[in-house]
Order: C-alpha cells, then structure tokens, then sequence
C-alpha cells in the first residue's frame, strides 16, 4: 500500500464462527524419542493415541498431535492446525461459506467433509499451502483423550478414537 492510499479504519466481519484453536499436528521421525523430548525435556503431558501418533498438551485445552512420518517433514496434511465447532451442521455450513469464497481468498484446495479419527471436519489448504482443519468437537476439543485410559493398541478397534470419545461423553453427562 503506497502513501496515497487511505488506510480502512473498518473491520470486515470474519466470514466463519469458530469457537476456538482446538489442536495444531507436527510430524516427527521417532516417536518414542519424540516422547521422551516432550515429557523429560518439556515437561508435557503426553498420551498415545495409535502406533505411530502422541497427543500432547501443556498447562492448555490445546493439544498438540505428532505423528511418525516415513519421509521427511513438510508442510501437508499432517501439518495442520484445528478449529472447533459443536456440531456436524456447523461443519457442513462453514464448508459451504468457504467454497463460496475460494477464489477471492485464493484458497488452493477445499476437502469434502468426512467423518475420520472420532469426529467430522474438512480440510482448507490456504495461499500459503498452510492446512486448517474445520471439526466438530466436544468442548474443550480434543482434552477428552486425557481422560480415559491410555490404549494405543485400541484406537483403530474404537473408530479412530470415536469409542474412546463416545466414553468420555458418557462419564461426563
């Protein structure tokens, strides 16, 4: 913007209602060693949630996901950050509003909505090629695999974590 240009003191009302930042996803090389850097060194609170993912969190709702990657680390699907919404209606209205803004955002892929891991969402691969993920959650997001017992052996016979979740909702109802 040059000098000659007014800057607009109005603000355009985000096109999306989020609730909030639930879970960010990295990709490691090792998990056991992964692990042990995130508990021994960072002091985080770490639980395994399949063979080759941990979830782990710190003081926070916001839970971070490492998965085990074959090849090198990248930007991709595995590297995505997670916004809240309560139900699978939202998903599929904020789906609809961002495919109709595509273009003008320079989006450069939009993935259908799906049920996968334990819940429903879709994928926004921005400008940048950064990912965002869109899903329905309970409150407090992913917290909830904190609070059952710890049974990577389990997760795919739970639906990709979907058992676990029915679970938690049951002791907290």
């Amino acid at each position: 913007m040059d000098q000659t240009t007014p800057k607009s003191d109005v603000r355009k009302e985000p096109l999306l209602d989020l609730d909030f930042l639930s879970h960010g996803t990295v990709e490691c090389y090792d998990l056991d060693a992964t692990r042990r850097f995130y508990e021994e060194v960072l002091g985080m609170e770490v639980v395994q949630t399949s063979a080759r993912s941990i979830m782990v969190r710190l003081n926070s709702t916001t839970t971070i996901a490492a998965v085990a990657s074959k090849g090198g680390t990248s930007a991709g699907l595995y590297n995505h950050f997670g916004f809240d919404v309560e139900t699978k209606e939202q998903v599929d209205e904020a789906y609809q509003k961002v495919l109709k803004v595509k273009d003008e955002y320079g989006i450069k892929k939009i993935t259908k909505p799906v049920g996968q891991h334990g819940t429903y969402s879709f994928y926004i691969v921005d400008l940048d090629e950064n990912w965002w993920e869109i899903l329905e959650n309970p409150k407090g997001g992913y917290t909830y695999v904190f609070d059952v017992d710890e049974n990577a052996a389990d997760w795919r016979d739970q639906n990709h974590g979907q058992g676990r979740r029915e679970k938690w909702e049951e002791k907290n109802s």
